[in-house]
């Protein structure tokens, strides 16, 4: 597992439209369907595994270097993570703070163990140790101090792939649920 910090894209490292074209292409999808399987469909920084809504991630954050070694799968709640200028202002869904029992993997793992479990932000909160919340700043030194909490509030864009991605997890969880009582 990859060690993960809050980070963000720079404003000219993000996606235009030629690129937003291009991964919708047949070439993207076949890069992307192998990216997938030698990964197993599993996260590179929390070994969340799941046949669907995973990310195809560029490890330098450039969008145009689409090599081999550059590529992993990313969850949606760590590339909320990665990507925390859009989690935090875009989204307005990823909360920052300055203490934690846990590093930044853990807490990914630890938040979904726990909204599985149907807890509340604030319990999970707790458990994290999560203390002193600040504001979003583009600034990685400043960044790589802190840790990032999903939060359970609804997106500023509810029509977003991480929500799409959650709706299906909640589903596919409560029919694991389901199966584990009935064994």
């Amino acid at each position: 597992m990859k060690p993960l910090f809050l980070l963000f894209a720079p404003p000219e490292k993000w996606r235009n439209a030629n690129q937003s074209r291009r991964i919708e292409g047949e070439k993207w999808q076949r890069l992307r369907k192998k990216i997938l399987d030698r990964d197993n469909f599993t996260c590179s920084y929390c070994n969340y595994r799941s046949e669907k809504y995973q990310i195809i991630d560029h490890i330098d954050g450039n969008p145009e270097n689409n090599t081999y070694d550059n590529l992993q799968v990313i969850c949606q709640m760590c590339n909320l993570i990665k990507h925390a200028g859009q989690g935090c202002v875009i989204k307005g869904v990823v909360d920052l703070y300055k203490e934690s029992k846990y590093n930044q993997n853990a807490i990914i793992k630890i938040t979904r163990k726990m909204r599985d479990e149907d807890a509340k932000d604030s319990e999970i909160i707790m458990v994290l140790g999560l203390k002193i919340k600040v504001p979003f700043k583009m600034d990685l030194v400043y960044l790589k101090k802190l840790f990032g909490f999903i939060s359970s509030r609804l997106s500023n864009d509810n029509d977003d792939m991480y929500y799409k991605w959650l709706r299906y997890h909640n589903k596919h969880n409560k029919k694991w649920k389901t199966n584990k009582l009935e064994c």
